[in-house]
């Protein structure tokens, strides 16, 4: 009884240390070291490719001129910081590993719409359709001043890109969501993921 006594004590605080150390991000309990150097490696051997391909399993794409959206997981976050940092010739390291899954706790979507005048983007905002729920942004950028499109000086003439994020709170990662991005007439393009799918 002597002898197991301390081998007790010693379980009993490791067992309490574990109880009340608490993760600085909960994103590193969704990825494993495995999936962290996997999307590393998935971002520098990649690096040649163009931005629309590499991203593209994250992508929806709808028919020509109304838009895509790209939903930046934390996977995908990785990959595209370590794709920069190989084609900037720069060394990924640890705190930039750390910076790039910060973001665990949002859904952080870029979105590409299209339109006719040069402001168009200025007012439209987003929302997330969860099961019954919707939800709102926790933050949104949309320039007050579009670009050019591809298909200038045909219609649609413009393009802009946005950007939203939305908390993951009460949101289940395996399930399907809908984000919702409203012009200012009230005409909504919706974009649907299966976040099972997706890394």
């Amino acid at each position: 009884m002597v002898k197991k006594m301390p081998l007790v004590i010693c379980v009993s605080v490791v067992i309490m240390s574990l109880l009340y150390l608490k993760p600085v991000h909960a994103i590193f309990l969704e990825m494993t070291m495995g999936q962290i150097q996997e999307a590393i490696e998935y971002g520098q051997k990649n690096k040649n490719i163009g931005i629309a391909t590499f991203s593209r399993p994250w992508t929806i794409i709808k028919e020509k001129g109304v838009g895509s959206a790209t939903l930046f997981t934390p996977y995908h976050n990785l990959a595209y910081k370590a794709r920069k940092s190989a084609i900037e010739w720069r060394e990924f390291t640890k705190k930039d590993i750390q910076q790039a899954v910060e973001i665990g706790d949002t859904l952080t979507f870029s979105v590409t719409v299209y339109g006719e005048e040069y402001n168009f983007s200025k007012y439209y905002f987003a929302k997330l359709y969860y099961k019954d729920d919707v939800i709102q942004p926790e933050f949104e950028f949309a320039p007050e001043i579009a670009d050019v499109s591809e298909f200038w000086p045909e219609s649609p003439s413009y393009s802009a890109r946005l950007v939203f994020k939305f908390p993951t709170k009460g949101i289940d990662l395996n399930d399907q969501i809908t984000l919702a991005v409203v012009a200012p007439g009230g005409e909504e393009i919706l974009f649907d993921f299966d976040l099972s799918k997706m890394k």
